[in-house]
């Protein structure tokens, strides 16, 4: 008799189809389950309007622990093709970092109360500001950065004497003097510019006009730490990182999907979570599978060249996590002062007309496919997660049994 019921055939064809249904359906609702899995990076465009290609992240209401103020350290990987962020060159001083690329924005609207800070490119080097409130310096770094290829950029800050300095691929590019003292955004403090209270990543966070520039190009692994973490040369990072008792704040940005960036840093009080404010054309930031961990022999193409928006070939077997979606462009107010100093702390500029954020809640969540540099190889996908092989093969055991009952009769 064998080892299976002698059940009539039809009753065994219909035991196996409905397994087999089931190995499909599984299969079809796979990629929504592993698109967080990947490792990805987000890429901007530079819009510098509408409140859109950015991302924003709360300080206050309830204060959160990514609000640094004493001794800090920022760090990121970024990546810019030639010619694609036009700047002029920094001048060292006063707040002139707003007048670069802005790649990450923690400044307030004039006066700077307790304090604030910024970081952009100019003329494709790094520029680090920070401003206690009475007096700003702008440091600016010696080593360009946008040649198509990832850079780990780290900045530290001292809050005793006031030192900055500028870490480039874990070498020291330049150091300076800075202000001392408390530089973090002061708890419960009003303002009648709705992007004051908010850490912003990849953009001028007031929109204020052509004037100060917004970052066009890919940003990943941020960083925000408590401490001084480097003070002379040291090995970039070749992973993501690992929270530890002084990170107050990591973003990995694997999400791969949706309008929520997570900080996985565990710190107390937290986490200080962001929201991705999608918008402008092409629409971001776009989630993209170009990040550090990936190596690419491709050389950076002609600096005046965009991005193409079409989709690049795939290898004949991507890697499931590659998913294809649109984001929708949503209509955003488009209110935009242009004083004639910078949104920084300078002295009695004219007031300008407030700006208002958009609501965070604002486009269709999706991920879009990878951009990578134009003319370059597509790096192999990585391999699949080992419990989708044992699915597979748990679906392969399910056909041969429906094989081996429609064979007994």
């Amino acid at each position: 008799m064998g080892r299976f019921p002698a059940f009539p055939l039809n009753q065994r064809l219909q035991r196996a189809g409905r397994a087999l249904m089931a190995l499909a359906l599984l299969l079809t609702v796979l990629p929504e389950s592993i698109q967080a899995q990947g490792d990805f990076s987000l890429r901007f465009y530079g819009t510098g309007r509408d409140g859109v290609d950015r991302v924003t992240i709360p300080l206050d209401a309830p204060p959160r622990p990514v609000d640094v103020g004493g001794d800090f350290t920022i760090e990121f990987w970024l990546k810019a093709l030639p010619g694609d962020n036009t700047a002029s060159a920094c001048s060292p001083g006063g707040d002139n970092w707003i007048y670069g690329n802005v790649v990450i924005d923690r400044d307030v609207y004039f006066a700077g109360d307790y304090g604030d800070y910024g970081i952009s490119l100019a003329d494709g080097r790094v520029a680090f500001g920070v401003n206690n409130g009475s007096e700003g310096t702008t440091l600016c770094g010696q080593t360009d950065v946008t040649d198509g290829r990832w850079h780990h950029i780290a900045l530290t800050r001292s809050a005793a004497d006031g030192s900055l300095a500028i870490f480039i691929d874990g070498r020291l590019d330049v150091r300076g003097n800075g202000p001392t003292g408390d530089v973090s955004y002061r708890d419960g403090r009003a303002t009648q510019y709705p992007a004051d209270p908010f850490l912003v990543i990849g953009a001028e966070k007031h929109d204020a006009g052509p004037e100060y520039p917004s970052f066009r190009g890919w940003i990943d692994e941020v960083r925000i730490s408590r401490i001084i973490r480097y003070r002379g040369a040291f090995t970039p990072p070749t992973a993501p990182f690992t929270p530890d008792p002084d990170t107050v704040a990591l973003y990995h940005f694997n999400e791969g999907a949706g309008v929520t960036v997570r900080d996985s840093s565990g710190a107390p009080d937290g986490p200080s979570d962001g929201a991705l404010r999608v918008g402008g054309s092409p629409a971001g930031p776009a989630w993209s599978e170009d990040t550090p961990w990936i190596s690419s022999s491709a050389s950076p193409t002609s600096p005046t060249s965009l991005p193409s928006q079409s989709t690049p070939a795939l290898s004949p077997q991507p890697s499931l996590t590659t998913i294809i979606a649109v984001v929708t462009n949503v209509p955003l107010p488009t209110d935009t002062p242009a004083p004639p100093t910078p949104p920084t702390s300078a002295a009695s500029p004219p007031t300008p007309t407030p700006i208002s954020l958009p609501s965070p809640a604002l486009p269709t969540a999706g991920a879009v496919a990878p951009s990578p540099t134009p003319g370059a190889t597509l790096p192999t996908p990585p391999n699949p997660p080992y419990w989708l092989l044992l699915i597979a093969v748990a679906g392969l055991a399910l056909a041969g049994v429906g094989v081996a009952l429609m064979r007994r009769r």
